[in-house]
């Protein structure tokens, strides 16, 4: 009986000093289980990437204008978003041949109220969106509107890879396609024969699943900020 007294007594104490050692480090007891199951972290710092069949938040960038643009303008339209760099000369080759207007007039030709967006996450280019301006319309690229993503927030979020990347958002605002710009067998130097693009418009439009949905994307790498 006196030893049965005795474990019960140590137990007791035992639990007692590890609540006053927890208690000291600031971090409520309830909570020990679970900082050890989430390594430590209360909540997860980095931002969520989309994948394939998520929804894509509404976010905000300022275009070429300065003027403030909302993913939400265009809830229940289909959405392509490119990412662009004046700088890069794969970028340059699609544009510059006159393949991204082409894309953009055959879109139209399978639904006329496609939206195009184009965006710049070019770090070094953040100050300096006449520049994205001027190369877009002098190439006849008449996209919806020209983002300026300086911070690389947008370009995270769509883990976008290299000028050119592109992808698609449907009319339910789901991520349906990203990756390449075609299948150009040597990074645009002549163009390929699907284009991505316009192949998932026609299967959406067709009310098919959209295949491929994904592809790897040519070109050279976003240039994001440090």
């Amino acid at each position: 009986m006196k030893n049965t007294r005795l474990i019960a007594v140590l137990v007791s104490s035992a639990f007692a000093f590890t609540a006053v050692a927890v208690a000291s480090d600031g971090i409520k007891p309830g909570r020990i289980a679970g900082a050890v199951l989430r390594g430590g972290k209360d909540k997860d710092k980095d931002a969520k990437v989309l994948k394939i069949g998520d929804k894509v938040p509404d976010f905000t960038a300022t275009d070429v204008n300065g003027k403030q643009v909302k993913f939400s303008d265009f809830a229940g339209k289909t959405v392509v978003l490119q990412w662009v760099n004046p700088g890069c000369p794969v970028c340059r080759k699609v544009t510059e041949s006159g393949q991204v207007a082409q894309m953009i007039t055959d879109a139209k030709a399978i639904d006329p109220n496609v939206v195009f967006l184009m965006v710049n996450s070019t770090a070094s280019m953040a100050s300096d969106p006449k520049a994205t301006a001027d190369y877009l319309s002098s190439h006849k690229v008449q996209s919806t509107a020209a983002l300026i993503d300086g911070d690389g927030k947008v370009g995270h979020m769509f883990d976008a890879k290299t000028t050119p990347d592109l992808f698609v958002v449907d009319s339910k605002g789901t991520l349906v396609y990203g990756g390449a710009f075609d299948d150009s067998s040597d990074r645009g130097e002549t163009a390929g024969k699907t284009n991505y693009v316009l192949n998932t418009l026609k299967q959406l439009k067709a009310g098919q699943s959209v295949s491929p949905s994904t592809t790897k994307p040519y070109g050279c790498s976003v240039k994001y900020g440090k």
